[in-house]
């Protein structure tokens, strides 16, 4: 039996992937240990629990300065820097202690710790690099300072994982050596079987509106303010938004400025497994990223996924892999990455048109044997085989 421990810099508690991955190494005969982080208003959260069949979770607590020394003296050093070091250390001495033989850091955050933990020792340990983003292009990035480091520490790793196909070729392109590809697939499962939840009677949308749902994170380069923009002019449907992050109230006051008061609805973020229920209740999933750099340019988009395991029609951006899969399987439509007006023509027609709508959901029914979990674990099985 191989004890896997793997890193992450979240608490654990949505990172679907994550577990997936954990599930995957568990049902091959691993133990697997994910050290994750706990905040300090995050103290509800157990420090150590079990996640599923020899998958076990501990939270390291992050140690912070009081308010009133930070109020006196404003230093992102105090703030920021500092209890992140001291976290990391934490992290790495709790990794250091349990008997492992494979580490795995969950994107670049997580390296250094995955890197001391597995090779600054005398039995080295072979380290997986798990990388969930374009590290080098993401908004507020600096390009320089990412590759860099990245580059320095991936002189320590023994296999790179990516998302995807595109990924990898840009990877190669800046380090010379070409990552595997994992995709984030929704695992395959039966919407059938999935309770629904009632979208329609909890917000008193008519029967006669169609649901249009974007799910997931709140942040920039999402395309959310223009989908609200196209959304003045759309006649015949609701926009459900379910989810959280950074720009999450200024969403939720430009659409009041914007009268979209009685057309759009914010849901607070749900639990995974419960988000299912809120996806078969809708009518058209929306995935509008924007093309503001090449993280964005280049995702894969896990929500396109899960919409189509649920059988929803996307509307999709026009980027190479979102495009690949839309359009291959002719699963909804695809616009131009940030532009209001094509958003609004397809939404519409998609609103309009049942006919083509129930074509889409045909096709999705096929597709998600396709791009699906159950299959693409084989990828990280080998991979640890290898090892």
């Amino acid at each position: 039996m191989t004890n896997v421990t793997m890193f992450v810099w979240n608490n654990f508690i949505n990172d679907a992937r994550v577990l997936r991955e954990a599930s995957a190494l568990a049902e091959i005969g691993h133990t697997v240990t994910v050290i994750a982080k706990r905040e300090r208003l995050e103290s509800n959260l157990k420090s150590a629990e079990k996640a599923g069949e020899d998958i076990y979770v501990n939270r390291v607590s992050k140690i912070e300065f009081p308010k009133f020394i930070l109020r006196k003296i404003k230093s992102s050093v105090l703030s920021k820097h500092l209890p992140n070091m001291f976290l990391m250390l934490k992290m790495i001495m709790l990794a250091r202690r349990t008997g492992t033989d494979i580490y795995h850091a969950h994107d670049l955050n997580t390296l250094i710790q995955g890197i001391v933990s597995s090779k600054l020792r005398l039995d080295r340990k072979p380290l997986i690099y798990d990388s969930h983003e374009v590290q080098t292009s993401r908004t507020h990035y600096s390009f320089e300072k990412i590759y860099r480091l990245e580059k320095l520490l991936l002189k320590f790793t023994d296999q790179t994982l990516v998302e995807n196909d595109t990924r990898a070729l840009y990877h190669e392109n800046l380090y010379r050596k070409k990552p595997v590809a994992l995709h984030n697939y929704s695992e395959l499962y039966d919407i059938n079987l999935v309770d629904e939840f009632p979208l329609r009677k909890t917000y008193k949308i008519p029967a006669d509106e169609k649901i249009i749902l974007y799910q997931g994170g709140m942040q920039e380069g999402r395309g959310l303010f223009k989908l609200l923009d196209a959304f003045k002019d759309i006649e015949g449907a609701r926009l459900v938004m379910v989810g959280d992050g950074k720009e999450r109230l200024n969403l939720i006051d430009y659409h009041e400025k914007l009268g979209l008061t009685n057309k759009v609805i914010f849901i607070d973020r749900v639990p995974y497994k419960e988000l299912r229920r809120y996806t078969k209740a809708a009518d058209i999933g929306i995935q509008f990223l924007e093309n503001t750099n090449f993280n964005h340019y280049s995702a894969s988009s896990n929500k396109m996924f899960e919409y189509i395991m649920a059988h929803v029609p996307v509307i999709g951006s026009r980027l190479p892999e979102i495009e690949a899969v839309i359009d291959a399987q002719a699963a909804g439509l695809t616009v131009e990455p940030g532009d209001t007006d094509d958003l609004k023509v397809k939404l519409q027609r998609l609103i309009d048109d049942d006919d083509l709508r129930n074509e889409f959901k045909k096709n999705a029914k096929i597709a998600k044997h396709i791009y699906n979990w159950d299959k693409e674990k084989d990828v990280l099985k080998k991979v640890y085989k290898k090892l």
